[in-house]
């Protein structure tokens, strides 16, 4: 029984997040993320879906490189 024990001990400490008590923080968004934020937004349509726009989001910004 002591053995079933440490093992469920073991697989418990596994499962938990490292820094359970550590506080998460969000990064501010990219210069990437707020073009391809500004373009999605800018060139709504409803003949375009979200991947196209995000597609053309990528190919635009490869280009204003």
């Amino acid at each position: 029984m002591k053995s079933l024990e440490e093992r469920i001990e073991i697989l418990e400490k596994k499962l938990l997040p490292k820094n359970e008590n550590a506080e998460t923080t969000k990064r501010e968004p990219s210069e990437y993320n707020k073009f391809v934020k500004k373009y999605i937004n800018d060139n709504k349509s409803d003949k375009k879906t979200h991947k196209e726009l995000f597609s053309e989001a990528a190919k635009a910004w490869k280009k204003s490189k």
